[in-house]
């Protein structure tokens, strides 16, 4: 019922493209809304901004930093997103190290299905877990797309004892420190 009212709203307003900071809402609105009529655009910011970059509409300054990145679960293995990511960390001045799990492989950050609202009491924390390997490519920055991922990657950073070693970020803070003036 509130999909369907959503759905409503977004025609009154004449809606035309919906761009979302989440993969999650992303997945959602693209497929299960979809399923329930919504015939919008939706895309995900790095769909979006990468289409821009490449249109000369946004100008982003390369800087040298080196970093590794994470694919998200619900932008990767659901959405087969992997190529626009990396197109704007090339655009930024990305040296970047892939993780031993990524693209198609990609390792979970634990978030997913309200599993961000559980503790885990026993065995080791998979955020933690995918700290160690991302801090095992030597890249002193952690980059994600998705703010439930990098909500994991803070909290499993500081659970790992990495805070001296690596950095989480969320690629739109990277392109919004190299938007051209």
């Amino acid at each position: 019922m509130l999909a369907s009212e959503n759905i409503e709203q977004f025609k009154n307003y004449g809606v035309e493209q919906i761009v979302t900071s989440c993969p999650h809402c992303f997945n959602t609105l693209n497929k299960d809304y979809r399923d329930l009529g919504l015939d919008v655009g939706v895309s995900h910011y790095t769909e979006y901004l990468a289409t821009l970059v490449q249109n000369g509409q946004l100008k982003i300054t390369a800087q040298s930093f080196d970093c590794t990145y994470h694919d998200s679960c619900y932008l990767g293995r659901y959405n087969d997103i992997y190529q626009a990511p990396r197109e704007l960390l090339t655009a930024a001045g990305a040296k970047l190290t892939e993780m031993d799990k990524h693209g198609s492989e990609s390792f979970c950050c634990s978030a997913g299905g309200g599993r961000i609202l559980a503790d885990e009491n026993i065995g080791t924390r998979i955020s933690e877990k995918r700290a160690h390997m991302a801090a095992e490519t030597g890249a002193p920055t952690l980059i994600s797309n998705c703010p439930f991922c990098l909500t994991m990657f803070e909290d499993g950073i500081k659970g790992a004892e990495l805070e001296e070693q690596l950095k989480p970020k969320d690629l739109a803070e990277i392109l919004v420190e190299r938007i051209a003036q």
